[in-house]
């Protein structure tokens, strides 16, 4: 092997690495998000508990023993209900990301004017990512395990090949909204990148 073709293969690796530190990094950054908010909902539940007369005299709402759901995967963190911004490495925030029920739309920020053909964002996000998990699920629902309804599907809006919004429904469960997130996040901050260098 040249020394040419080993700086390459080096270089090919340390993205690599660089690609799985930030997705890391990422998903620390939403754990401890998801933490705060559990936090805050103990603290909440902690002052809303009923004295025991008063639990004597009401009987409890049935909403208050939820039943178990086929899909266990369904907390949601209350900084994606109210909405999270995707930032870059540096702390630019290049978008927001809004979740409600099972679907989500992430909002690039208008003044960088995110591109559609700047790479990874067709190659990586839509194609590896996406496309990867709404083939998956069009399996699952062919085999019987989950409804044709639940497949994910997403949609790219765009305006002279700048982005204005992707749109991702059913997206899954708590683990494909960390995965989601992540890659948005590296995505867009790669694309931020080439943007800035020109």
């Amino acid at each position: 092997m040249s020394e040419e073709q080993e700086t390459k293969r080096l270089l090919q690796f340390r993205e690599t690495m660089e690609q799985r530190m930030a997705e890391l990094e990422a998903e620390a950054a939403d754990l401890r998000a998801a933490m705060a908010a559990i936090d805050k909902m103990i603290v909440a539940e902690g002052f809303r508990t009923p004295t025991a007369s008063k639990a004597a005299q009401q009987p409890k709402p049935r909403t208050e023993t939820p039943q178990p759901t086929p899909q266990a995967e369904t907390l949601q963190p209350e900084s994606f209900e109210e909405g999270m911004s995707i930032t870059s490495k540096d702390g630019a925030v290049l978008g927001r990301m809004n979740v409600e029920g099972k679907d989500l739309l992430f909002e690039p920020q208008p003044e960088y004017e995110f591109k559609t053909d700047i790479p990874p964002f067709q190659s990586f996000l839509v194609e590896r990512v996406l496309a990867n998990m709404s083939s998956t699920d069009r399996e699952r629902a062919a085999d019987g395990e989950i409804d044709q309804s639940e497949i994910l599907e997403y949609e790219v809006k765009e305006e002279d090949g700048v982005l204005k919004e992707l749109h991702v429904r059913n997206y899954g469960g708590e683990r494909r909204l960390r995965e989601i997130n992540s890659s948005l996040r590296w995505t867009f901050d790669k694309m931020y990148d080439k943007i800035r260098q020109g």
